[in-house]
């Protein structure tokens, strides 16, 4: 039976996670929405990451999960044309400059994530962002913010590091589109995004989720989101997947170590993460476009048992 609203102060966590973890968590919140009785754009709180900022972009200013689902099926004219708006199966020759090589230095001297420190020696990416903008300015006001009280975008500062929650308070103010082309903005990718006297890269750089910004947020509960993680990371034959389970443990790691500090702060955490047959959908490039339709067909038949098992 479908578990009915509670009262709960619930959080909507959306990780990073490229074309194929977009495609992946739109058919696992359909499920969510499901299974909890609940309308995502509900969430207290919204909290995006790469494709994840996106998503909560999109659930922010009003596009409901049905019609998410609907473009991923084909069946209405789609709000993100994964095939056309995110770019090839592979990046543009990069820029020969490196705009976050300063992490470098202070990732070696152990003040950095090594995921932040290694990502920062990756040259600028030249993904061309137009069609980002364009979708977020075709469901947003140009230079307004969603209507969702409490809609951060996930970023990282080129200069120090640290994680910028556009939307939050603490955060400089920010047009949504460029928002949220900089937490998509994967290094050696696509481009930097500068931001009043600041230059910002991927959210994803240095955590996957950032769901550990909801301690002191007043939720109680929190559903988590993370593509880029893994209920157990296998070991594949193939060398190039070896190399993508490195980075996927890496990140799974530091998922649980968010969802710990959640529930140490009493917020029950439902985490969804890939399993072994979402892993084989994603194959080892999470930006390839081809993918898309597999991925999210797969996850339509590995979502009600992620959640439900989640949800135990």
């Amino acid at each position: 039976m479908p578990r009915r609203k509670t009262g709960a102060k619930r959080a909507l966590v959306l990780g990073c996670g490229g074309v194929a973890g977009a495609a992946w968590s739109i058919a696992m919140l359909d499920a969510v929405q499901r299974e909890l009785d609940w309308d995502a754009r509900e969430a207290a709180v919204l909290i995006g990451t790469s494709a994840g900022a996106v998503l909560a972009a999109l659930l922010g200013a009003g596009v409901s999960v049905d019609r998410l689902m609907a473009c991923q099926q084909g069946d209405v004219e789609c709000v993100w044309d994964h095939e056309h708006d995110s770019g090839g199966a592979l990046p543009p020759w990069p820029a020969l400059r490196f705009p976050a090589a300063r992490l470098a230095w202070k990732g070696l001297r152990g003040q950095l994530d090594p995921l932040t420190a290694v990502a920062a020696l990756l040259p600028a990416g030249r993904c061309d962002m137009r069609p980002f903008m364009r979708l977020i300015d075709s469901v947003v006001t140009p230079g307004e913010w969603v209507p969702h009280p409490a809609c951060w975008i996930m970023a990282v500062d080129t200069r120090t590091g640290a994680r910028v929650a556009f939307g939050h308070d603490s955060a400089p103010p920010a047009r949504l589109n460029l928002a949220v082309c900089a937490s998509y903005g994967v290094p050696g990718w696509c481009p930097p995004v500068r931001i009043g006297r600041r230059t910002y890269l991927d959210g994803g750089m240095a955590s996957p989720t950032s769901a550990d910004f909801l301690v002191g947020s007043g939720v109680t509960e929190a559903v988590v989101l993370a593509p880029m993680a893994a209920q157990e990371p296998d070991r594949p034959a193939s060398a190039l997947l070896r190399a993508e389970r490195v980075l996927r443990r890496h990140m799974t790691a530091i998922v649980k170590r968010e969802v710990a500090m959640l529930e140490e702060a009493g917020i029950r955490t439902i985490l969804l993460a890939p399993g072994a047959e979402d892993l084989d959908s994603f194959g080892y490039n999470m930006m390839d476009p081809t993918r898309r339709l597999r991925v999210f067909d797969t996850a339509l038949r590995t979502s009600e048992e992620t959640v439900r098992a989640a949800l135990a």
